[in-house]
């Protein structure tokens, strides 16, 4: 979890405050006809959904024109840094919450707080953890446009054939660990669950919830040392190298079996639920993600940022209205309906719309519960080098060709080194 000063506490109060009045676009800049060029990775159902709503912002906002421009999720950061570079920034951008440290310290982004300043707005409902990845030095320059966590996907169909409740999922590790183990002697290339075990963020995000569950952490209060390299940091990653080679329930590199109906688990994010009630070969089911003898729940808090770049006056007017519209909660909840992304205000929890598509959704419950024990990623600069070094220094310990000793003190060196820089 994390902790802020009364100073942080105090402009963030200053902030959230110069949301609650409503904004006008000076006359000079609405008259003018301005294009926005609004960056951001949001592809297939999710893409489709963006598009339906910024077609329906730029036929109220005559005058304004909201262009969507989708690259894949690795190429978002670096081509935004590209354009800081060059001075050719697009209007608006939409990107990972872990980011946003380095977006903020560009100095190239609108202070949303001056320029919504006396706006009344629901933004004082926002949920506090996601603000994390909005303040910047006092400053709120970014809001939250979508978040997600993690949970626990399983096949019903093979928990049955295993001879295992199909309404009763693992509730601990050590129930994961012997249903993988179950499942993994059915034969027939069906392994008993998936570990993501790739090089990048996705390792990170995936293994970061196990450290926090029996109380290892990642990094220090302060984001200066790591803290994963403890008797029980090395117990959670032991856990994980043992089903895969020790059980052999889950094969180290696989990704993508569990959607064939050929794992029984598999550990992933709200935006599944769709695609696998529309086009999963099996029933399935979500959970809370099981925790360990001891331990506390805890899951991994995802999401994206929404944000606009200084421009001309008429391109930085146009882009404070659509993030006023974006994140209002009327919006928001449809957003959600369409995405199965999880709420970011109070207000869109409990709004009809979102009320009405959790009956619609209930693999979505199990998230939704989960939500209060999503922990937020390092907000610093170096984070994306420091996950980058973690999950470099630990994947050779999944396929066996390091102790998991190795890895761990091999992780913590890479990691300060990282912080370092």
């Amino acid at each position: 979890m994390f902790t802020r000063s009364k100073k942080v506490l105090t402009s963030v109060a200053i902030a959230m405050l110069a949301l609650t009045t409503s904004y006008v676009i000076p006359a000079k800049a609405a008259s003018k006809n301005v294009t926005l060029e609004f960056w951001n990775y949001w592809d297939g159902g999710n893409g489709q959904a963006l598009a339906g709503l910024v077609k329906e912002f730029n036929a109220k906002n005559p005058g304004i024109t909201v262009k969507p421009v989708t690259f894949p999720w690795g190429d978002l950061l670096p081509k935004l840094q590209a354009s800081i570079a060059s001075g050719k920034t697009p209007a608006l951008a939409a990107t990972d919450i872990a980011w946003m440290a380095n977006l903020h310290a560009s100095g190239k982004l609108q202070d949303l707080g001056a320029a919504l300043g006396g706006v009344k707005s629901a933004s004082s409902d926002i949920y506090p953890q996601l603000l994390t990845y909005s303040i910047y030095k006092g400053k709120l320059q970014s809001l939250p446009a979508s978040t997600n966590n993690l949970s626990l996907f399983y096949n019903k169909d093979l928990f049955r054939k295993a001879g295992l409740n199909p309404n009763k999922p693992p509730k601990t590790w050590d129930e994961m660990r012997a249903a993988a183990l179950a499942i993994s002697k059915l034969g027939g290339g069906v392994q008993g669950m998936e570990i993501y075990t790739g090089v990048g963020e996705g390792l990170t995000w995936q293994f970061q919830p196990y450290l926090w569950q029996i109380g290892a952490g990642f990094l220090n209060k302060a984001n200066t040392a790591p803290t994963f390299n403890t008797e029980s940091g090395r117990k959670a990653l032991q856990f994980l190298v043992d089903i895969i080679n020790v059980d052999k329930s889950a094969t180290a590199g696989q990704w993508g079996a569990f959607d064939k109906g050929l794992a029984g688990m598999r550990i992933d994010g709200s935006w599944m639920v769709g695609g696998y009630r529309d086009n999963a070969p099996f029933e399935f089911g979500t959970t809370a993600l099981p925790i360990p003898a001891g331990g506390s729940p805890a899951t991994n808090m995802g999401g994206e940022q929404i944000m606009s770049f200084k421009g001309s006056a008429a391109s930085n007017a146009a882009s404070i209205k659509f993030i006023k519209w974006f994140t209002s909660a009327d919006i928001q909840a449809r957003w959600d309906a369409k995405t199965n992304f999880m709420p970011i205000r109070a207000s869109v929890a409990t709004h009809p719309v979102m009320l009405q598509h959790m009956v619609d959704e209930p693999a979505l419950k199990a998230f939704v519960n989960q939500q209060k024990y999503a922990q937020a990623r390092p907000a610093i600069t170096t984070y994306p080098a420091v996950s980058d070094a973690f999950s470099k220094a630990l994947e050779p310990a999944f396929y066996g060709k390091v102790s998991v000793a190795e890895a761990m003190a091999a992780a913590d060196a890479a990691v300060r080194k990282a912080l370092a820089s």
